[in-house]
């Protein structure tokens, strides 16, 4: 039996890549923010709810289809954009594209890939998304839009909490920061792992495939990708740039990285098919709530306002970022501690 298969769950997964990855690239896959609290509360938030059952009903089939951005997938989940893949395999982001479109879900294609979204449409034959940033330059945007209509992605999805990187202390620790700066520890555990050297002698190329064809980026030899990619996050980015992208887009759009009642409306408002509650994995703003626990509000909002969208049949004007979100009765509803919630049966 493969060391995969014996891999019953994520933490038998994740233990298999602490074994198999030098130091410095697990900690950066699997580590947060600051003191990783919003990280460990993530995981922890589930051990509040509870699943009620109803037995007595026929399950001779079981069919978990649903419809996610225009397109029926088979399971009620789907691969989430990762950057810079390569890092942690040599088959890097296809072999994903591939999984995904075998088990008949999405795969999302970070901007900060390591493989060409073009190659990524040959390869993977189910449903696919490209993670998008609004950056600086806007023609760099356009471009994005336009490669994805071409390579017939089926939707966008815009990334909105990342425009000031979170604090990383792990990557620190470890070097792992831009420019690396390993330390003695974390070069000792690349000599560790002869077998992920093997394969860099194979499989070197480590480039951010979407973006090293840009002559802002080639033409300055003291500058890396990752850098110019930093220099490009807009820290003016507001909700009429939203819609703009919108707009330009013209299909299924997605914005991940919202978890307030206020954001949902706004997305609403600008035309979004979906959001994404997220909080970047932990990895960004420390002490942001668990996106499970912002799951109720934000859904029961996010209907709302959808179906009054739905019944105002006059032609929307552009949206002023400055205006605020529609008064509703349950707008500031906040979920209770989680102790006083422990156990309680989730309703969604």
């Amino acid at each position: 039996m493969s060391t995969l298969k014996r891999c019953h769950n994520i933490s038998d997964l994740r233990r298999l890549a602490r074994r198999r990855l030098p130091s410095p690239f697990f900690h950066y896959l699997d580590g947060g923010s600051d003191d990783e609290r919003s990280l460990a509360r993530n995981t922890a938030a589930f051990d509040d709810y509870e699943l009620m059952p109803n037995y007595l009903v026929d399950i001779s089939k079981i069919d978990l289809k649903t419809t996610v951005l225009g397109r029926t997938i088979e399971m009620p989940f789907f691969c989430s954009p990762t950057g810079m893949s390569r890092l942690f395999h040599h088959e890097a982001e296809p072999a994903v594209a591939r999984a995904a479109a075998k088990f008949g879900t999405y795969y999302s294609l970070s901007t900060l890939a390591t493989t060409r979204l073009e190659r990524i449409s040959e390869v993977c034959t189910g449903p696919k998304m490209f993670q998008i940033y609004i950056l600086k330059d806007r023609e760099l945007t356009r471009e994005f839009v336009q490669r994805c209509k071409d390579a017939r992605f089926d939707a966008l999805c815009l990334t909105v909490d990342s425009v000031i990187a979170g604090n990383r202390e792990r990557d620190k620790r470890t070097g792992m920061t831009m420019k690396p700066r390993f330390t003695l520890r974390s070069l000792a555990s690349f000599a560790a792992h002869p077998g992920w050297w093997l394969q860099l002698i194979r499989h070197h190329d480590f480039r951010l495939a979407n973006l090293t064809h840009r002559d802002t980026v080639m033409s300055d030899a003291h500058t890396s990708v990752i850098e110019y990619v930093n220099s490009q996050y807009d820290r003016t980015l507001n909700w009429n740039d939203v819609a703009w992208l919108v707009e330009q887009w013209g299909g299924p759009f997605a914005i991940k990285g919202l978890q307030s009642v206020q954001d949902a409306q706004r997305a609403v408002d600008v035309g979004a098919s979906a959001i994404m509650i997220s909080n970047h994995g932990g990895r960004q703003l420390e002490t942001s709530p668990a996106p499970v626990d912002c799951v109720a509000t934000v859904r029961h909002r996010w209907s709302w306002a959808s179906r009054y969208r739905s019944r105002d049949r006059r032609a929307r004007r552009p949206y002023d970022c400055r205006s605020s979100p529609a008064s509703h009765p349950d707008s500031d509803r906040r979920r209770a501690p989680a102790s006083r919630n422990r156990g309680r049966r989730a309703r969604f």
